[in-house]
């Protein structure tokens, strides 16, 4: 009878285990525009809030890099992303990447990565260390396609980008 006890008490156990949260995350998502202001506010929770100046509506999200697409005047697009800097993929559980070395790494993983895949060229346009920020572009010719600005704000990645 004992031994059916423990047994009941290991499966049981395993189920709770199997069932655990794996520190998942319930962002909530809102954007709206100050006609007063002339500005469009973002807001992910529980990360931030940032504001775009000018109406931009929100045509697409990406789940799987966390960004948030907008439509603007002129046809500009805008991409915004909030995130803890140690979910993503190159910092995660990476003892190599610290939140002083965070915007610097944050470039490398993903400009060399959209370099492979559209065979533009990066440039680096402003870097400030101190404030915790990278503004770079990638072109496919002499202008510029895409403009980035990767910060780092507290324990919160900002990922801005110009399409």
């Amino acid at each position: 009878m004992r031994s059916v006890k423990n047994l009941l008490i290991i499966f049981l156990g395993a189920i709770l285990l199997s069932c655990s949260s794996t520190r998942s995350i319930s962002i909530l998502y809102s954007d709206s525009y100050d006609e007063t202001k002339d500005q469009t506010s973002v807001m992910i929770l529980p990360f931030g809030t940032v504001k775009v100046q000018g109406q931009w509506k929100k045509v697409k999200e990406n789940h799987v890099s966390g960004q948030y697409f907008f439509d603007g005047p002129d046809s500009v697009g805008i991409a915004i992303a909030l995130q803890p800097w140690d979910r993503y993929e190159f910092s995660h559980n990476n003892p190599e990447v610290t939140p002083q070395n965070f915007v610097r790494k944050f470039y490398e993983w993903d400009a060399n990565y959209l370099k492979e895949k559209t065979g533009g060229q990066l440039r680096i346009v402003k870097e400030d260390e101190q404030k915790g920020y990278l503004i770079w572009s990638l072109s496919n010719g002499p202008i510029p396609q895409d403009y980035f600005l990767f910060g780092l704000k507290g324990n919160i990645a900002y990922n801005l980008e110009i399409i």
